[in-house]
């Protein structure tokens, strides 16, 4: 993780007044307008930008200082350390992608009324028929 404190310049303590008067001198001495065709510059320029952008803003000052602190540890108010694998609950990829890729043809079903309900579990003929009172034609 990027120090913003480092890249700015400041003390960890400092305040949003502190950390404004920095970014605006560093902007000024790095800004690409100032330095064309500078490419060192002007990559320094998006540094002192984006280190600002987090420690300008009180809110994602407080994030960053938090995730600093507690690097395995999951954003406050997220319920705890967040898994480093995203695969950690036991999920086993082999077994869910398994039978989707292959020509495997369908076991041999006992009768033809079982193929049918495990095809479409709701039985619509059933269904009309129980509702509507008569029965649909081969059924």
């Amino acid at each position: 993780m990027k120090s913003y404190y480092q890249i700015l310049g400041v003390a960890e303590t400092a305040t949003e007044a502190e950390i404004k008067k920095v970014f605006r001198k560093l902007a000024r001495e790095t800004h690409p307008d100032t330095h064309p065709g500078n490419v060192a510059a002007e990559a320094r320029f998006k540094e002192v930008s984006e280190a600002y952008e987090t420690l300008g803003d009180p809110i994602k000052r407080k994030q960053y200082d938090h995730e600093r602190k507690n690097p395995h540890r999951g954003r406050p108010g997220k319920g705890g350390p967040a898994p480093k694998n995203p695969f950690a609950y036991g999920i086993n990829v082999d077994d869910m992608f398994s039978g989707l890729f292959t020509e495997e043809k369908p076991k041999a079903k006992p009768n033809e009324a079982t193929e049918k309900n495990e095809k479409n579990p709701l039985n619509a003929d059933a269904l009309f028929s129980k509702f509507m009172g008569f029965k649909p034609k081969g059924g």
